[in-house]
């Protein structure tokens, strides 16, 4: 793979128009190690979960923190993509994390919906996938 640019990271259909109403959002994954390839500058492309298989967005990273779900609700609350109710479900939705688990929490800006969704065949783990430039340019370069 070419130099990392970012990363796809799936996310619920039903959650994209609030992903990209226009404000700066902070998005949050547990991912399996507290290490991340990601820095600012470097893009996170959207995956439309549950059906589509299309990218259907990206934004660029501001920062990046690994935090615990208290210090994500203290720090980011209003500024999450998820509300608290669902953010707070999904930090339960695995009975083997702890309350100190701490997650990936990306801060985004220049979050841009793509005009059309760009369909992407190969499936998208919870874990997301790493991005190369190369691979980058052949997806969403033509499309921009």
């Amino acid at each position: 793979m070419s130099e990392i640019i970012g990363a796809i990271y799936p996310i619920p259909r039903k959650l994209v128009d609030r992903l990209f109403d226009g404000k700066t959002k902070v998005f949050v994954k547990y991912v399996a190690h507290n290490t991340t390839k990601l820095a600012p500058k470097h893009r996170v492309i959207f995956y439309a979960s549950h059906g589509s298989k299309q990218l259907v967005g990206e934004g660029t990273v501001e920062k990046v923190e690994f935090l615990s779900p208290e210090a994500v609700i203290a720090k980011y609350k209003e500024r999450l993509f998820l509300n608290e109710s669902e953010f707070y479900a999904y930090v339960g939705s695995s009975p083997s994390r702890t309350p100190s688990k701490e997650m990936l929490t990306l801060v985004l800006k220049k979050l841009n919906r793509y005009p059309k969704p760009v369909d992407y065949s190969r499936p998208i783990t919870m874990a997301g996938q790493y991005l190369g430039v190369n691979e980058y340019d052949s997806l969403i370069g033509k499309y921009k």
